[in-house]
């Protein structure tokens, strides 16, 4: 396991210093690092270790020698041994400071515990020495040691969910997925959760130290590389987040604004996502330590100087202004573009996300191939507008596939998106597009009319039902009573469409504008006024 001289040795540093040592060994039996002080102020131990990294990780042991006098730390505290499990070591081995009046060196064995509260299991507890000579391979429990679930790196980033619930099971579970489906949307892949239910307002943080301790612990036997919090988070909620869990943490609005990242095809779409970007970014930029804490002041100039921080939030504010001049330029063009299209009918399709808008406008226009728009079973798969021509009968009429709607829509890219959000706002009539087959898909219409309401949408509004051929038996009955005036279709199925297209030819009732006749102004009579006194005229007398 160790040499008996060389620990006792190092108590002896550890007397002298009045500090905890630990040692991080590698397999072959070579120190790869000392750490001196309390192990939960060393952060991520594997970033500091010497050596390419496809070294770092391989058969390490950890081997801390704590306590004072003669009572000796043998149980890692839970702060320290969340730092232990970032080495993912096969062993701790823990030892007083020195020995006791009898000469018996109290020290324990650990070995990292896959379940429970507490990140370490205590395997073996006995004298220094004997716990020494023994072989580590002996120790180790292979069944009892936790799954190596750590991301490979070129592969997905794994990510553990940070929520809260209300107690209502149906609807945490409904949110729950629907944050797990945006994770998926970016490309991670969510490994864990950890729920916490509030019954007050909350604090400083929305969860308690307790349930974060736990977080941390959860992430680390999981593998996480990155944390989701499933509510907005303030800047300084979330500096204490990472500071607490020592991980990246996001929040849910910057899950979004990633996807939105992610799915910006056009010029246009990036335009507007790195205008929500940098509009959340600005109250959250921090400084990266003291290099770029302070520009020094030279001659002619009072006092140290502006810290780069400034400099970052003043260049970050420039670009968004910049930003908002094209965004306006954006507007004003697509203003134009609808300006054009006055002599038809014009219907947009919105609704919450992933609810087939772009499936169904495939449908009603027969596109295929490389004309059809994109259509893929994820959150957030089309952002920039797209406008197709239907022919029904003796009548065209432009329908419109816009972005989706979600909950708690974050307000940057509400504003970035405003040019986005007129074309529904200028059409003559919205298709409000649910989902039947799934279970939320009232609450889900109600989010979709609050945020119309909240954009000020005086259009006539009419429910599409998709998905009848997957959603459950009676659930037609539960919409006709929610929505007596819904259609029902199925985009994937080709279900309902003939009866949409006839639908659609009369509504909205279309008004063509009416030049009023240019008549003359009418003629009304001045009121009576007293006539002003007449003024002689003529040189003095």
């Amino acid at each position: 396991m160790a040499d008996l001289l060389t620990l006792q040795r190092l108590a002896t540093e550890g007397r002298a210093l009045q500090l905890p040592l630990t040692l991080v060994v590698d397999g072959r039996g070579l120190c790869r690092l000392l750490w001196v002080g309390a192990l939960d102020q060393a952060a991520r131990l594997l970033e500091k270790l010497p050596g390419p990294a496809r070294r770092q990780g391989s058969d390490l042991r950890l081997i801390t020698c704590s306590g004072t006098g003669r009572q000796p730390h043998l149980q890692p505290s839970p702060q320290e041994g969340v730092v232990g499990m970032d080495l993912a070591p096969e062993l701790w081995l823990r030892f007083g400071q020195q020995a006791d009046a009898g000469g018996h060196w109290p020290a324990a064995l650990h070995t990292p515990a896959s379940s429970g509260g507490s990140a370490w299991h205590c395997s073996l507890q006995g004298d220094l020495a004997d716990l020494c000579a023994r072989e580590p391979a002996a120790v180790v429990d292979r069944p009892a040691a936790p799954e190596t679930t750590a991301a490979a790196p070129d592969g997905p980033e794994r990510v553990l969910l940070l929520v809260q619930t209300s107690g209502e099971r149906t609807l945490d579970d409904r949110r729950i997925a629907e944050l797990e489906g945006l994770v998926r949307s970016a490309g991670a892949v969510p490994v864990g959760r950890i729920e916490q239910r509030r019954h007050g307002p909350a604090g400083q943080s929305p969860w308690g130290e307790g349930k974060l301790g736990e977080a941390a612990l959860e992430s680390r036997r999981l593998g996480a590389s990155q944390v989701v919090a499933d509510r907005e988070l303030t800047p300084a909620q979330a500096r204490d987040l990472e500071r607490l869990l020592d991980l990246p943490v996001s929040d849910r609005s910057e899950l979004i604004l990633d996807i939105f990242a992610q799915r910006a095809a056009s010029g246009a779409g990036r335009l507007q996502v790195e205008l929500a970007q940098l509009r959340y970014r600005l109250p959250r930029l921090t400084g990266r330590g003291l290099t770029l804490s302070r520009q020094g002041g030279g001659i002619g100039t009072r006092g140290p100087g502006e810290t780069q921080l400034e400099k970052d939030r003043r260049a970050i504010a420039r670009r968004i202004e910049r930003l908002q001049r094209e965004v306006r330029r954006l507007g004003d063009h697509r203003a134009r573009l609808r300006q054009g299209r006055r002599s038809l009918p014009r219907l947009a399709l919105v609704g919450y996300t992933n609810a087939g808008k772009s499936s169904l406008l495939n449908a009603l226009t027969g596109a295929r191939g490389s004309t059809a728009v994109l259509a893929e079973n994820q959150l957030f798969a089309t952002l920039d507008p797209t406008t197709r021509r239907i022919d029904s009968g003796d009548q065209s009429l432009l329908v419109t596939d816009t972005v989706g709607f979600i909950r708690d829509l974050p307000p940057q890219l509400m504003e970035a998106f405003r040019s986005t959000f007129e074309e529904a706002l200028d059409a003559d009539g919205l298709l409000i597009v649910v989902d039947l087959a799934d279970p939320a898909w009232p609450e889900q219409l109600a989010t979709v009319n609050a945020i119309l309401d909240s954009l000020e949408a005086t259009i006539p509004r009419r429910v599409v039902g998709n998905q009848i051929d997957r959603c459950p038996a009676g659930e037609l009955e539960r919409a006709r009573a929610l929505e007596p005036a819904m259609l029902f279709v199925s985009a994937t199925a080709g279900l309902g469409l003939q009866h949409l297209r006839r639908e659609l030819q009369d509504w909205p009732p279309i008004t063509p504008p009416v030049t009023a006749p240019v008549t003359a102004p009418e003629m009304k009579p001045e009121p009576h006024r007293r006539p002003a006194p007449v003024r002689a005229s003529g040189g003095a007398n």
